[in-house]
């Protein structure tokens, strides 16, 4: 009998429950439309809100003939190195993952400059820095970040060095959303590379893509 089997807190089978069908939804999308890697590899962590519980969903990848995920329960405190405990992210969703594009950026060991519209207006950062020291945690370096440079947005991810990449933010379809909008702009802005590559943006752009989605007054909170 697993761990959430064993609950008998009905409210929180039924949450687990809908995490995993959202899970399954966000996998088989990302899947179906290329954003994933031929890897599949697709690891959700997510805290379930009013409790030390930290779920696990975690997809097999690969050839699995079965892509059933692999659901999990433990403790929140049992993992003090998640992303999620930096409250400055906002984040209660974790997501690692393999796209078929943003890896060439981790492969250059150079951070992603996000310079398609369709990922910016839903974006106060400007980038997404590249964690090159892996003998540091995630966690640790995107701190070091947000203390050296609080004049700039958190970013949305940090791409893992000559790997995919960990995508955080709020609830599991929001977070893998998040996923799809930095990804085609890492296929088009590769593409633009061979057009001369991608261009800044034009003055007053950034202010009209976060008008349309309601970020442009929280944008007047970061200089850079």
């Amino acid at each position: 009998m697993s761990a959430i089997e064993r609950t008998t807190d009905i409210d929180l089978l039924a949450y687990v429950d809908q995490a995993r069908v959202d899970a399954l939804h966000a996998f088989e999308t990302l899947r179906a439309n290329g954003t994933l890697s031929a890897s599949l590899t697709f690891h959700i962590s997510h805290r379930i809100p009013g409790t030390d519980q930290l779920l696990g969903i975690r997809f097999p990848g690969g050839l699995a003939r079965d892509q059933t995920p692999k659901i999990s329960l433990s403790a929140f405190a049992d993992h003090p190195d998640s992303l999620i405990n930096e409250t400055r992210l906002q984040a209660d969703t974790v997501i690692h993952a393999h796209t078929a594009w943003l890896p060439a950026w981790s492969l250059a060991h150079k951070p992603f400059p996000i310079l398609y519209v369709a990922a910016a207006r839903h974006l106060l950062a400007r980038e997404i820095p590249n964690h090159l020291e892996r003998t540091r945690s995630a966690l640790e370096v995107i701190r070091e970040r947000l203390d050296k440079h609080p004049e700039l947005a958190p970013p949305p991810a940090l791409l893992e060095s000559n790997g995919g990449a960990n995508f955080w933010g709020q609830g599991i379809l929001k977070t893998s959303e998040l996923i799809l909008f930095v990804e085609e702009a890492a296929r088009y802005q590769a593409i633009a590379e061979q057009l001369g590559g991608a261009q800044v943006y034009t003055p007053g752009a950034l202010q009209l893509q976060w008008k349309r989605t309601g970020l442009l007054e929280r944008s007047n909170a970061y200089t850079g």
